[in-house]
């Protein structure tokens, strides 16, 4: 796989069949089977942690905002000024953008999201349905930052 890869380009996450790599603000999907490279995303910033579900039916990348990236045909590129229904952007927006440190699955509907809170100090956890995107704040999920 690292022969694919530019000497800018790491890899977030792998699986049986796909890789989640970024280049600075960029990231990829690639398609194992065809090494077919395709754009899901690009953040304010590099982004800081992805996951691929047990299932391999999505994938999710975390950094200055979430994208929630449907592994399926038609495998479209990202374009921020177009709505798709591969994939679903979101705390991206002015004054509601979420640092998101780092994401786990949790199963194959919901990941577990840790979301920095810099104006306290602090990191949040919260559990997000992939598909209909309801949010629910973690029970005691606010812990001291070591920043």
């Amino acid at each position: 796989m690292n022969s694919i890869l530019s000497e800018y380009e790491h890899i977030l996450a792998e699986s049986e069949h796909f890789v989640i790599t970024n280049e600075y603000e960029n990231t990829f999907l690639i398609i194992k089977a065809n090494n077919r490279r395709i754009l899901i995303g690009d953040f304010y910033g590099d982004p800081q942690t992805a996951v691929i579900s047990n299932d391999e039916k999505f994938c999710a990348v975390g950094g200055c905002g979430l994208i929630i990236y449907y592994l399926n045909e038609p495998y479209c590129e990202f374009d921020k000024d177009f709505d798709s229904k591969q994939s679903k952007e979101l705390f991206r927006e002015k004054d509601n953008e979420w640092w998101i440190e780092k994401i786990e699955i949790e199963d194959n509907t919901r990941i577990r999201l840790l979301v920095e809170n810099s104006c306290m100090n602090c990191s949040e956890e919260y559990f997000m349905n992939v598909y209909d995107y309801s949010i629910t704040k973690c029970e005691n999920s606010s812990s001291s930052s070591s920043k």
